[in-house]
């Protein structure tokens, strides 16, 4: 685990976001080349693109058009990188807080944690299952997904599953405003 004074990586939010996924902190290589889940075996982008998301495999250098389908990054640690989320610190109240104010000043439609131990490091509690979580946090609903690192490919159908289900929440809440807004 290294630290820093300046955030290995910065926040990809804006408002009217469909999904905001929020990790713990970013990964040795992503810190490296000063991108989002940019490992060689991270999922991430290919997850994206099986479930729907996106209309190509995009590269972790085009991370800053990932607003342009409606997907946010966020991270608990910005200023520590990782090879494995145990290695990390327990978040404390004001690493919540200051995460849980990001999400309800952008206030996205589904807040997505990549991984059940994110979503206990920032929420303060186990994860009950995968999907959608009970609860909203501010306007947007919860949902959990297996992390999409290498280390979770043993998981690899449910995950797929899983960001399939997520798009077809995007889709649904999408529907939602459109209905209410006519």
């Amino acid at each position: 685990m290294m630290g820093s004074s300046e955030p290995f990586l910065h926040d990809i939010l804006r408002p009217g976001l469909d999904i905001v996924f929020v990790g713990a902190a970013p990964s040795l290589h992503s810190a490296r080349i000063g991108h989002w889940y940019a490992g060689p075996t991270n999922r991430f982008y290919s997850l994206l693109y099986r479930a729907g998301f996106t209309p190509r495999t995009l590269l972790p250098e085009e991370d800053s058009t990932l607003p342009e389908y409606g997907i946010g990054l966020t991270c608990l640690f910005p200023y520590l990188c990782s090879s494995a989320n145990h290695l990390l610190p327990e978040p404390d109240d004001a690493v919540r807080a200051t995460v849980t104010g990001k999400l309800m000043r952008y206030a996205p439609r589904i807040i997505c944690y990549n991984g059940k131990d994110v979503y206990r490091m920032h929420i303060g509690r186990e994860c009950p299952d995968w999907g959608e979580q009970p609860g909203i946090i501010g306007v947007a609903k919860v949902f959990v997904v297996h992390s999409s690192s290498a280390r979770a490919d043993r998981w690899g159908a449910e995950r797929l599953a899983l960001y399939r289900e997520l798009r077809a929440l995007r889709d649904a809440l999408r529907q939602e405003d459109q209905h209410d807004s006519a």
